[in-house]
């Protein structure tokens, strides 16, 4: 049986329509972020960048990050700290291969004052909740369908 094929996507522009738009232009390529990835299980992936997005064939979006060190973000909100927070296992082994499928939530941990409470950053994290929500669903979709056939 042959191995099924990846494509990677380097293309921001084609990063954007798979994930939350603010997601892959802050992420992509960041020297340093502090975002937040929380997974199926509660526990919350720190991550520094986002390197790669890859779509297999049967519609898994696989992101390969950069991830930061683990613990409770500095500043974080009361309701945020009592998460688990995992991170890199290593200071030089920091790569990670997430499968979106495994994404509840999409988060960033830093954000300029200025737009903390504008109207726009406000809608665009209630829009993030919703952009994850759909690709997992779209996997998962793909992924029963690949079971049928």
């Amino acid at each position: 049986m042959p191995m099924p094929s990846w494509t990677t996507v380097t293309d921001p522009v084609a990063e954007a329509a798979l994930l939350p738009a603010w997601f892959a232009q802050r992420m992509l390529g960041a020297r340093q972020g502090n975002f937040g990835l929380m997974l199926s299980t509660g526990d919350v992936l720190r991550v520094a960048a986002l390197r790669a997005v890859h779509l297999g064939p049967d519609g898994s979006v696989l992101l390969d990050l950069r991830l930061h060190h683990a613990g409770v973000p500095e500043g974080v909100d009361l309701a945020w700290q009592t998460r688990h927070y995992l991170g890199a296992p290593l200071p030089e082994a920091a790569e990670a291969t997430v499968n979106m499928a495994q994404v509840i939530c999409a988060v960033a941990f830093t954000r300029t004052a200025e737009a903390a409470g504008s109207p726009e950053a406000m809608a665009s994290d209630a829009a993030v909740t919703a952009t994850v929500s759909e690709i997992r669903e779209a996997a998962e979709t793909a992924a029963e369908r690949q079971t049928i056939d």
